[in-house]
């Protein structure tokens, strides 16, 4: 009986714990997980230099300012300023990927490792990852 209990009881468990991560309530990676490439970082520095560079200076996406408002969050939280605000003359005008671009060129700027696969450019991947300060 009690071994019945404690199956059902473990059965639960894991069964809510898969479906919080699912819908995305819980990021399965960090910052820390190399989650671009440094390819990526390049067109987000390019397409923000273009985009954003006239009313936007890199630092402002940067150390502490940067981490006082975003450490231990999704990254979807920068995501959705940036792609529902930006630019400001016309929000939400980049395509998806430039968006997921520009949050890579943000990590490199950040000093995030770069890794092999690109960060994809939609809210439920940026809802995956959490920010957490560099690793030294």
């Amino acid at each position: 009986m009690i071994r019945s209990l404690l199956v059902i009881a473990a059965t639960t468990l894991a069964v809510a714990t898969g479906a919080a991560v699912l819908h995305g309530q819980a990021p399965q990676k960090t910052t820390n997980d190399a989650v671009y490439t440094t390819a990526q970082a390049e067109r987000g520095k390019a397409t923000f230099s273009e985009k954003c560079a006239a009313c936007h200076d890199p630092a402002r996406f940067t150390g502490d300012a940067f981490f006082d408002a975003f450490n231990n969050k999704a990254l979807k939280e920068v995501w959705d300023i940036a792609s529902g605000t930006m630019p400001e003359d016309n929000p939400g005008s980049l395509k998806p990927q430039e968006y997921g671009d520009l949050m890579a060129f943000f990590l490199n700027l950040n000093a995030f490792p770069a890794g092999e696969a690109e960060l994809p450019g939609n809210a439920g991947a940026m809802a995956n990852i959490k920010i957490e300060k560099p690793k030294k």
